[in-house]
């Protein structure tokens, strides 16, 4: 398979062109941890762009799913686009559009991608204690003083926040026995919340949402958190990496 890449400003875009199988998944992950790493100063922005790839198996999957990580490591804004219909579909199979940003064409996924440095990720952890919660609100509430962002679009965030931890504190492990890691990370206009955890493997995603329009005595009492975190965030994400759960929540966030 051919790989082009192409650098504008602090954006790469990486282009494959022919068919990403296991014989050319290697060279292909090669390739972009080389941009992401950067040469001297790291990018703000991946976009791979499959315009031109035809194909893609598991083997490229996991190319994509480890590019995706690396890059928010980086603290770098990740994006693919232009999915032909038959690498949209492996994607949409898989669910890695759930958890990859996925735009229609490169002048789209360009105008999402931030035009600064690569924003810097501010992070804090704490033991899975329900009267931690308010010191992750203090931390949130200090990242969105220091970035000047309106107080009025803090409400989605702030629900997320406790609905997360509190399902961990509530029906993870023993206070106090498990870690829970909250990351903040601003690229332009969009503000992403990772909140990551030691607890046994749950994927919230996986819990249906309650029927809105059922009645006072049909109502379940529980089960409303994440169907709001859900309904309020642009997207959300869940992945279970090694032996940590990780939620990741995004929203643009209007100047």
């Amino acid at each position: 398979m051919k790989i082009q890449v192409e650098t504008r400003a602090l954006t790469v875009l990486v282009t494959p062109e022919g068919r990403l199988d296991f014989s050319a998944a290697a060279a292909f992950q090669q390739r972009v941890e080389t941009v992401i790493a950067g040469a001297g100063t790291a990018p703000a922005s991946v976009i791979i762009d499959c315009a031109a790839l035809d194909y893609v198996s598991s083997a490229g999957l996991r190319v994509f799913l480890l590019a995706a990580r690396a890059s928010q490591r980086a603290g770098a804004f990740f994006a693919v686009c232009a999915l032909k219909p038959a690498v949209r579909e492996v994607f949409e199979l898989s669910g890695f559009n759930r958890m990859i940003a996925v735009h229609a064409d490169r002048t789209t996924a360009l105008a999402h991608a931030p035009q600064g440095p690569a924003p810097k990720e501010h992070r804090t952890a704490v033991p899975n204690d329900a009267v931690q919660l308010s010191t992750l609100n203090r931390f949130l509430e200090q990242f969105w003083s220091a970035a000047a962002l309106p107080p009025a679009q803090a409400l989605p965030f702030e629900l997320a926040l406790e609905e997360v931890f509190m399902n961990v504190v509530m029906h993870g492990p023993p206070a106090g026995t498990a870690r829970v890691e909250v990351s903040l990370l601003l690229a332009g206009n969009e503000l992403t919340m990772t909140i990551e955890d030691d607890a046994p493997e749950f994927n919230p995603l996986l819990i249906a949402a309650p029927d809105v329009t059922a009645s006072l005595a049909e109502r379940p009492v529980g089960g409303h958190g994440v169907f709001l975190v859900r309904r309020m965030m642009d997207t959300v994400r869940y992945l279970r990496i090694g032996a940590r759960n990780q939620l990741t929540m995004t929203k643009h966030i209007a100047p």
